[in-house]
């Protein structure tokens, strides 16, 4: 709704939904089984980096992405495929 309610200004909104990225705010509720688990769900077998999310968030926020509103882009290695 606010995609639509700001586009007309050139104002786009997206949302980015990363996977299980490896920060300390992932570590703090997880276990080392959980862990392992959250990890072989991705193709890479392995947990996500903030690197991996810079360059969408980059992209979302460059001129070049003015016709990519109202999306939400999911960066999680696979683990949801859509």
């Amino acid at each position: 709704a606010l995609a639509k309610e700001a586009g007309s200004r050139g104002i786009t909104v997206n949302t980015i939904a990363p996977g299980p990225i490896d920060t300390p705010f992932f570590y703090g509720q997880e276990t080392k089984e959980s862990t392992a688990l959250f990890a072989s769900l991705s193709v890479a077998n392995r947990l996500g980096d903030v690197k991996d999310i810079v360059p969408v968030v980059e992209f979302i926020a460059s001129p070049d992405s003015q016709w990519v509103t109202a999306q939400t882009i999911f960066v999680n290695g696979g683990v949801t495929a859509r």
